[in-house]
């Protein structure tokens, strides 16, 4: 399956970086569902749970707002704060 490279990043370090299948978000206006190849998009985020899948693992974080900018099959998420779901 093909993937997409996405950075979570807030302003004291970089969450996470790779590649992965798909990620859902919670926009502004609902649940975002990104895959590979997705047309290029800016939105706010929400309060929430980001979902990374990825040969069918899971990892989930919460995140308290913020900004996703996709484009040319990368995924930015500029988060105000995020942590990890354990």
């Amino acid at each position: 399956m093909s993937s997409t490279h996405v950075e979570i990043i807030t302003l004291e370090k970089v969450v996470y970086s790779g590649d992965v299948e798909s990620v859902v978000v919670p926009g502004a206006e609902g649940q975002l569902g990104i895959l590979a190849n997705h047309a290029s998009l800016m939105s706010i985020l929400s309060t929430g749970l980001i979902r990374l899948i990825s040969e069918g693992n899971e990892v989930r974080f919460n995140v308290d707002g913020g900004f996703i900018e996709v484009n040319k099959n990368s995924v930015t998420i500029l988060a105000d704060s995020c942590e990890t779901v354990e």
